[in-house]
Formats: structure tokens, C-alpha cells, sequence
């Protein structure tokens, strides 16, 4: 690092006019099913409301607070309620059994239920930022819905309703933000799921232009499609995405009828993958792929990304070397989404059942067929154990690759994300920091629920265990890791 980059890295830590607060994958509106019973508040609505409301009072050197939603702050994809009485919309047989689809009136319409379902959270967010505190909201692959304009619309609107602030102060104080925050040379957060094949959706880095449905990442389409006719039997745990066979099979146990379950799941299947199967198996694909790129003007692949990093006074390079770190969509490879819903395994089973039965066949005398069926099941379990490990679906280490890059093209001193919902603290090499802020969701309570503190040049992964009765023992930092990482 040039003397000059030194100097600026410094003189940015003494000039910064605000301190940090990160939170992430607080889930609102997860609940909003049709047979829900709403008339209680979410178990995490109070916490999370006294949080903010003491941040909004507490500052530190007499800095305002600037709050990063790191994503997945609402839950558009797992909201199923839908509208009984007349709306300016319409509304499919699919829709009423699924939720409403990822349109921009119909997000406005769940952005709103969702404010009525946790008015204790709104209401808190209004204050913050009526004592001039500011919000930024960071999209998820829950709530990517952000996207639309309108629902950007209806969340000011929200907070100037509950507030009573003027608008242009709510204007000003609350920014949206497509993929990441950047303070150059000192703090860089987004949500992670750019990272995660099966989260980020094909035409996440492009500009959103389309005035239709917003595109789903494959792991929302198997949300939307078939755990959303499941989550009032049994709830998806936060380490969904570490889960093997067994964990599948247990909650396909508890969530019903088995044959109900696995008949829903291969319609889901099918559904999904059939556009992915029908693009990959065109004979003319590679032809039509030749004749667009000769034919259709030339498009620039990082032209938003760098519209971006401009906000931030990112560079060039700096937009092309993040769009590389993020992770090709699940749906542009047949093979990635296969193995997400284990058809390569099945496909491999029955490859070897039929190569058992014409063996069998072939082979004469009791010794030939035993050694022949047992070079098989040889065989299998090597290729079974081969396809086993290239499925990666946990975020995790995805998320911890993804940091260390993007701590060297950014030079940033702390690196924080969400997605994976399990808290990190560790060091990425060059002086820099990974935070993972885990989730606000109901099953955290126990432990208190985890947020990333970052004040006159330093940063800190600490707890919330609820209203602050003494400040002493409302916030515990992480044991992990030291708790105060200076800059």
C-alpha cells in the first residue's frame, strides 16, 4: 500500500460523520400464511424493537447511526397470504395456493401486511430515523423484491406515516442498495448470496428493466413452489443448507403424508428444471448462441456493476474483479441444478440397478454373478461418493472465500455479510475481517441475537439480549474472536 492510499485509509477513519450497525435476515413477514394465527406479535419483534430504539438514543461520540438491512429483511418468497377483499390487481388459482407472485403492486401489497404484522418493528424504525438516523437496505435473495421501485416507495411512505417526519427527510435518510455497501478503503457489506449458485438469480447483475415478475433464484422457486404447502406443519431450521439425506427425510416425516410430500416435490422438480433440461438438450443452442453474439449489439456484462461501484468511487477493475468473485446462476448449468434436487444420485442409482440386472443376466455360475454384481456396487459407491462431493450448497465456506477476495480488490478493513445465518468472526488475511451477522429468527433467542458494532475505527460482533435493563448485560460481545478489532 502507497503512502498515499495510507493516508487516505486514515484520514477516512477520523472523518467518517456517522458509526456502523449491521443486521441481517430478520425475516419479517415469514408467518403470513392463511391459517397463521397473527393475533400475537413474532417472539422477536420486541427485542428487535428495543434494539433500535436504544441505538436511536445511544450515540456514540455524538455520531447518528447508519443501520445496514443487510438482506433478507423481509420476507417477500415465504409470504402466502393473499388478499380477500377487492385490490387493484389480479390474482391466480396458483397465486391464492402459493402466495402472489414477485410482481411490483403485489410486493407493495406484502410490504404493507408485513408492516401491519410488525408494527412494534416499524415503528422503531421510524423513530431511528426520525432522531436523523439513517437506513440502508441491502437485497437478499428473500427480498429481492426490493428491486421494484414502487416497494422502495411504500417503505418511505410507511416510515413517514409512522414517524410523521417530512418526507424529504425520510428521502434522505433512507437509501436502497442492489447488491453491496462500500466505504472505500475501510467497510464493504452485502448480503452473500451473489456468491451462492443456488441463491442469486440469472439476471442479478443486469439492470432490472422488466416491468413483469421479478426472476427467482433456484432455491426461491423451490420455496415458492413447494415449501411454502409445508411451513404451517414444520419450519425450515436456519442450517437448511448444510442438510444431508437424512435431515430431508426427517422433515419430509414431519411434514405430512410421504406420498403427498414426494408427489409435490418431483411436480416441483419437473417444473423447475424442465427450462433448464430443454435449454441445455437444444440442437441449435450453440448455433443461436454464435448468431446472437454476431448479430445483437455488443453488451456490456459489467456496465452495472461499475454503475454501481460509482456511488462509491470504485473503479474499472475493481467492478470486473467483483463480478468474477460472484457465482454463476444454478440455472445456466443442467448439472448444478440436478444436484441440488439429488437427480444426478437417482439418475446414477438407476444406472447401476439396470447395469446389475444385465449382468446378472450375462453372467453365468454363483461366483461370476457375485463378482461381477459386487464390481458394480464398487463402482457405484465410488461414483456416489464423487457426485456427493461436488454438491455444495453450504453457504458457509462460499461466503469465507468470497470475503477474503473481496477484502483484497476493495482494500477494506472489515468484510461483512449475512446469507448463511450462522456469526463469524475471523480474520481474512491482510489485516481484514470477515463478520457473518447470522439472523434475527426465533430459534437465535437463546443466544441472543447478533449484530456488528462499528465505532471510531473499530469493530465489534456482539449479542442482543433484549431490552436493555442494564447496559452491562444487554450486549455481550462474541467470545470467538477478540472482541474490539481496532482499524
Amino acid at each position: 500500500m502507497g503512502l498515499r492510499r495510507m493516508w487516505r485509509r486514515v484520514r477516512s477513519f477520523s472523518e467518517r460523520p456517522h458509526n456502523l450497525l449491521a443486521i441481517s435476515d430478520l425475516h419479517l413477514g415469514c408467518d403470513l400464511k392463511p391459517a397463521a394465527r397473527l393475533d400475537k406479535p413474532r417472539s422477536t419483534d420486541a427485542p428487535l424493537s428495543s434494539f433500535i430504539d436504544w441505538h436511536a438514543t445511544h450515540r456514540e461520540d455524538g455520531k447518528p447511526w447508519r443501520l445496514i438491512l443487510n438482506g433478507d429483511i423481509i420476507d417477500f418468497v415465504t409470504i402466502t397470504l393473499v388478499p380477500q377483499g377487492p385490490v387493484p390487481f389480479q390474482i391466480s388459482a396458483e397465486e391464492r395456493a402459493l402466495g402472489l407472485s414477485p410482481t411490483g403492486p403485489k410486493c407493495v401489497w406484502k410490504l404493507r401486511r408485513t408492516a401491519e404484522r410488525h408494527p412494534l418493528v416499524f415503528d422503531a424504525l421510524a423513530r431511528f430515523v426520525q432522531k436523523g438516523n439513517s437506513v440502508h437496505i441491502i437485497r437478499g435473495n428473500h427480498d429481492s423484491e426490493w428491486r421494484w421501485p414502487a416497494v422502495q416507495e411504500e417503505f418511505r411512505c410507511i416510515l413517514a406515516e409512522r414517524s410523521g417526519a417530512p418526507r424529504r427527510k425520510i428521502d434522505r435518510l433512507v437509501e436502497f442498495h442492489d447488491w453491496f455497501y462500500l466505504e472505500p478503503g475501510f467497510f464493504y457489506a452485502e448480503h452473500g448470496h451473489a456468491h451462492d449458485c443456488y441463491s442469486v438469480q440469472s439476471d442479478f447483475f443486469a439492470e432490472h428493466r422488466n416491468d413483469g415478475e421479478i426472476e427467482l433464484p433456484l432455491s426461491s422457486k423451490v420455496l415458492r413452489y413447494f415449501v411454502n404447502r409445508y411451513t404451517e406443519q414444520v419450519d425450515l431450521a436456519d442450517d437448511v443448507d448444510a442438510w444431508g439425506v437424512k435431515e430431508y427425510l426427517d422433515w419430509v416425516l414431519k411434514a405430512g403424508n410421504p406420498l403427498r410430500v414426494a408427489a409435490d416435490y418431483f411436480v416441483m422438480v419437473f417444473r423447475v428444471t424442465y427450462p433448464v433440461l430443454r435449454q441445455s438438450l437444444r440442437i441449435s443452442r450453440a448455433f443461436a448462441r454464435a448468431a446472437d453474439r454476431a448479430l445483437a449489439p455488443k453488451v456490456d456484462p459489467h456496465a452495472h456493476v461499475r454503475q454501481l461501484l460509482a456511488t462509491f468511487q470504485g473503479t474499472e477493475k475493481q467492478a470486473q474483479q467483483l463480478a468474477e468473485i460472484a457465482s454463476r446462476p444454478a440455472e445456466q448449468s443442467l448439472f448444478d441444478s440436478m444436484q441440488l434436487f439429488y437427480l444426478d444420485r437417482m439418475l446414477l442409482a438407476i444406472i447401476c440397478l439396470l447395469t446389475a440386472w444385465t449382468t446378472s443376466l450375462s453372467v453365468h455360475g454363483f461366483w461370476a454373478k457375485g463378482g461381477a454384481l459386487t464390481a458394480v456396487g464398487i463402482v457405484f459407491a465410488a461414483l456416489n461418493a464423487l457426485l456427493g462431493a461436488q454438491r455444495k450448497t453450504d453457504a458457509h465456506p462460499m461466503l469465507q472465500r468470497a470475503a477474503e477476495r473481496v477484502a483484497q480488490v476493495f482494500d477494506v478493513r472489515y468484510v461483512v455479510m449475512g446469507h448463511s445465518h450462522r456469526p463469524v468472526q475471523e480474520p481474512v488475511g491482510n489485516g481484514a475481517w470477515y463478520f457473518n451477522l447470522g439472523s434475527w429468527t426465533p430459534s437465535r433467542s437463546n443466544d441472543g441475537f447478533p449484530h456488528v458494532v462499528v465505532t471510531s475505527g473499530s469493530a465489534e460482533l456482539r449479542r442482543w439480549k433484549g431490552p436493555p435493563a442494564a447496559e452491562d448485560t444487554t450486549l455481550e460481545a462474541i467470545p470467538s474472536a477478540p472482541a474490539v478489532i481496532p482499524a
